[in-house]
């Protein structure tokens, strides 16, 4: 028999169980409060430029701008939401992002030789829904034909000034926002500096932003924008072809310290199975390996 004061815990319980499972599936968001609020705001799925994985990106038809979903995780991090505790602790950044760099894949693989309608070229299921987005084709193709088709062909000389203008840019904000560049660990976090910006190399900042533009290219783009630039040695091994972050540096600990784990976990195991006890099997010495190999040779010998 149930009394009252067990089925109210019963139900207090379970309520919480319910509340947990909500805050588990829940998203940590990083948005402007004026496109939350936009009705026509959606979230699509489109294959990453560099990489080809598939990412999210959030489109405002109010102001015609796309967005681009970025995940910041890192290890050991929980969010405390109310009374509860979200084990996953990344978050969700929703950042402006340029079309054009979504569509210059397609546009290299298919107009290379051809001039190809944008409707056309966009016609594939979730990138038919950026066509409105894409603005200034011209930056990275010459437009063939009647100017209402809007056909393009690929052109590699305006695409690499296009990205070469673009990198000056981010290199310009570094340096206003004051940010590091030259450490690795440090810069990729996006701390303000206390040294005089004047003092560092403008190199370094355009190294480290051609790293940020190069995040959204296919590799051989890559490398030929890297010999337009023509970095000294030096800066290339202070910045780093690749940024890493401080989760991938703790990702990297993390896996480390694992296999140890188990490493010291199979010896355990195999003391247990041997001995049968927990003392970890000890390692013959050189004398005991040769006493080992005579004693094989000897047997053999006999038999």
């Amino acid at each position: 028999m149930t009394t009252r004061s067990q089925k109210k815990s019963n139900s207090t319980s379970s309520n919480l169980s319910v509340s947990q499972k909500r805050i588990e599936n829940s998203w940590i968001l990083l948005i402007k409060e004026s496109l939350f609020e936009n009705s026509s705001f959606s979230i699509i799925t489109l294959p990453h430029p560099a990489h080809g994985n598939l990412s999210k990106y959030c489109l405002d038809n109010v102001h015609n701008k796309m967005f681009e979903v970025v995940t910041f995780n890192e290890p050991y991090r929980s969010w405390f939401i109310g009374d509860f505790v979200k084990s996953d602790g990344s978050i969700l950044m929703v950042t402006p992002i340029n079309p054009l760099f979504l569509v210059l894949p397609r546009l290299k693989e298919q107009c290379v030789n051809r001039a190809v309608p944008l409707n056309d070229l966009l016609s594939e299921k979730g990138f038919d829904k950026i066509v409105d987005y894409v603005k200034n084709m011209e930056n990275i193709g010459d437009l063939k034909g009647p100017a209402e088709m809007k056909a393009y062909k690929y052109n590699e000389e305006k695409t690499l000034n296009w990205l070469k203008e673009r990198i000056h840019k981010v290199a310009n904000v570094l340096k206003e926002k004051n940010i590091h560049v030259t450490s690795g660990a440090i810069s990729s976090t996006f701390v303000s500096s206390n040294l005089n910006n004047d003092s560092i190399d403008e190199e370094f900042y355009l190294k480290y932003a051609h790293g940020i533009i190069s995040d959204y290219l296919q590799e051989d783009l890559v490398e030929k924008l890297e010999k337009r630039f023509n970095f000294k040695p030096e800066i290339i091994e202070t910045v780093g072809k690749k940024r890493k972050s401080e989760a991938d540096l703790n990702n990297s600990n993390k896996k480390a310290k694992n296999e140890s784990m188990c490493e010291d976990f199979i010896d355990v195991k195999a003391g247990v199975q041997l001995n049968g006890s927990s003392e970890t099997k000890k390692k013959p010495t050189a004398k005991e390996k040769a006493r080992q190999k005579a004693a094989r040779e000897q047997k053999q010998f006999s038999s």
